[in-house]
């Protein structure tokens, strides 16, 4: 009996690889049935403050979910926060976004945002990344200043921030509208799965997934145009994209550094435990 999943997309481009996985037939020959659902259907009204109540966290604490991609601490943090759930692994790509400023911001470098807005979507990944790139130039967690805005790119274009952490198709659309990028984001996607998925179909979708990364990398041309989709054709050659590195079993030290770093900035109230959050092959 074919087993159906159904799976929320947490961007187009970084999760462009399990579209490819549908596309392609590869979750059909491990005998699933994936339903994927491409953004919110609320669009950049859903992405409210609260991830509790975003679209994605809601459906999947109502049943309506089976699996979904998120930030690494963001997967950590709805395992533990929300209740349910198991990490099964870490996802198909390395996700990539910039630091952006305004075109008429005299700043010039993330050390210069000491104490100045940026414009993020609270507690995902550009959030947390952000917050690595900055003290990483030396700016103190304390003078760090994230605002959550549903509409980050109207933040930064239409004047309410200064600065901005984006990802595709919204750092080519910002570079268009003549913001400038100051500095490189980076960080890993986990893949979140209901109760009720069981290591055996978690096993299959990783092995789906990592046949359509290899599709992907077979032509540069192809893997730009499926992952950088949401771009106008013109804008793709340049376009930011993800490194393609397939599904990873998400090791204890791994886990673990990361619950460190969350539980220093008072992201998390309480240290998870690895065997209660990851369910490991």
């Amino acid at each position: 009996m074919t087993k159906t999943i159904r799976l929320q997309s947490d961007s187009n481009a970084h999760d462009r690889p399990w579209r490819v996985a549908v596309e392609q037939g590869f979750f059909a020959a491990e005998g699933l049935n994936v339903e994927y659902y491409e953004d919110n259907p609320k669009g950049a009204a859903g992405r409210v403050e609260d991830f509790s109540q975003r679209w994605k966290e809601s459906q999947l604490q109502k049943g309506a979910l089976e699996v979904y991609p998120v930030c690494e601490w963001g997967a950590i943090e709805r395992v533990q926060a929300l209740g349910g759930g198991k990490i099964i692994g870490l996802d198909t790509t390395v996700r990539t976004g910039a630091l952006m400023v305004a075109k008429d911001s005299k700043i010039q470098s993330p050390a210069e945002l000491r104490n100045v807005p940026i414009a993020v979507t609270w507690h995902a990944g550009t959030f947390y990344a952000a917050i690595e790139v900055l003290e990483a130039a030396g700016v103190p967690f304390e003078e760090i200043t994230l605002v959550h805005a549903n509409d980050r790119l109207e933040a930064l274009l239409g004047g309410t921030t200064q600065a901005a952490a984006l990802m595709e198709p919204l750092v080519s659309r910002a570079l268009a509208a003549g913001a400038r990028k100051i500095a490189d984001l980076r960080w890993r996607g986990g893949i979140v799965a209901g109760n009720d998925v069981d290591e055996d179909t978690a096993a299959k979708l990783r092995r789906a997934l990592n046949r359509a990364i290899a599709w992907l990398r077979e032509n540069e041309d192809r893997s730009r145009a499926e992952v950088l989709r949401d771009l106008e054709p013109e804008q793709r050659a340049n376009g930011l994209m993800p490194e393609l590195v397939g599904v990873k079993t998400y090791r204890p030290e791994e886990f673990q550094e990361k619950v460190d770093w969350m539980l220093d900035r008072g992201f998390l109230k309480d240290a998870p435990d690895y065997a209660e959050v990851v369910r490991s092959k």
